[in-house]
């Protein structure tokens, strides 16, 4: 068949020919169409603020994401296939601006045919600032209360300051971070503990993510007792004589810690006078003498000196302490 008669063939009752031609194409278009759904996808909207603002408005936590593409695809998609963002890398400026929704899609998804996207909503209106940075101090937070008698007397945290950073607005009204509870019930020795810092507001970041380290001085507490009319006793009195009479009473205050004072007993020769080298009868000045206790200091006592009258002892009295000594 010549190139001719294949023409002639063509043209022979062309106008059927095309209308078939075109019912085809819309068969073909209705099957084609009649085998895509769709699905919508609730995906994360992140905000990209790697640059010199950040948000400081409210926007949506999620966007919806509607796909079109034939059913043996759509139930092949994931959420994690399709990725939504704000991009407010490219703005240097405080300010409110409308930002279009971003989308990224996996390879998965993008060599799907056919394919259609449409989002909703397509734009967000954001609110940003320009960031800043300052160090902040740490402050602990202490629960519970030291043993009786005990104070804390000094705390140290390691670090004691940390940067943050965030909105200029926000940023201004921070003035410290607290730490977590630190617990110091019946404490009665200093003790370090690692814990964190609080932070409640979201709208600043910490830079520092380690560990804080608390330490904790805890010391008795300083305490002072009086003690009234306390009993003068003689020391290393010599066998021939006698004390004519009492020598006397005083009255003493002690210092000390409150653990050690506050229940503590005086014993009765904790005052005396000491009468070592006196052998004769008569009148004696002495000094007031206390003996040395542990953690206790003698703080103020009401004499110093006291006058001691010594007589002969009897003989009888000497005689009978002479021969009990020898029993």
């Amino acid at each position: 068949m010549t190139a001719q008669q294949i023409f002639k063939k063509i043209k022979d009752r062309w106008e059927i020919k095309v209308i078939c031609l075109v019912i085809a194409f819309f068969i073909y278009i209705f099957h084609q169409v009649s085998m895509v759904e769709s699905k919508t996808f609730s995906i994360p909207l992140k905000l990209n603020e790697d640059g010199a603002v950040m948000n400081v408005g409210e926007v949506p936590s999620t966007v919806n994401i509607r796909v079109k593409t034939n059913a043996e695809n759509i139930s092949k998609i994931l959420n994690s296939d399709i990725k939504a963002y704000l991009d407010l890398n490219q703005i240097n400026n405080s300010g409110n601006y409308r930002l279009p929704v971003n989308i990224t899609l996996s390879n998965k998804l993008v060599e799907f045919d056919p394919l259609e996207i449409s989002i909703r909503p397509e734009f967000i209106n954001v609110k940003v600032e320009k960031k800043a940075a300052k160090f902040v101090p740490l402050e602990p937070t202490l629960v519970g209360e030291v043993a009786r008698g005990y104070q804390i007397s000094n705390i140290e945290l390691d670090p004691s300051f940390v940067e943050i950073r965030g909105p200029e607005s926000v940023l201004s009204s921070v003035e410290y971070l607290q730490t977590s509870s630190v617990n110091v019930s019946n404490a009665k020795n200093s003790f370090s503990a690692e814990t964190d810092y609080l932070q409640i507001d979201k709208r600043f970041t910490v830079l520092y993510k380690g560990k804080i380290k608390v330490t904790v001085t805890i010391e008795p507490i300083p305490y002072e007792r009086e003690f009234s009319n306390v009993k003068i006793l003689s020391q290393s009195l010599d066998n021939h004589l006698k004390l004519a009479k009492d020598i006397g009473f005083v009255n003493l205050i002690l210092t000390g810690s409150m653990p050690v004072l506050e229940n503590f007993k005086l014993a009765d020769n904790y005052v005396f006078v000491n009468l070592a080298g006196i052998h004769e009868p008569g009148t004696y000045e002495l000094p007031i003498q206390t003996k040395k206790l542990n953690g206790i200091q003698l703080k103020e006592i009401s004499l110093n000196k006291v006058n001691v009258e010594l007589d002969i002892a009897d003989t009888s009295e000497s005689l009978s302490l002479t021969e009990g000594s020898k029993e």
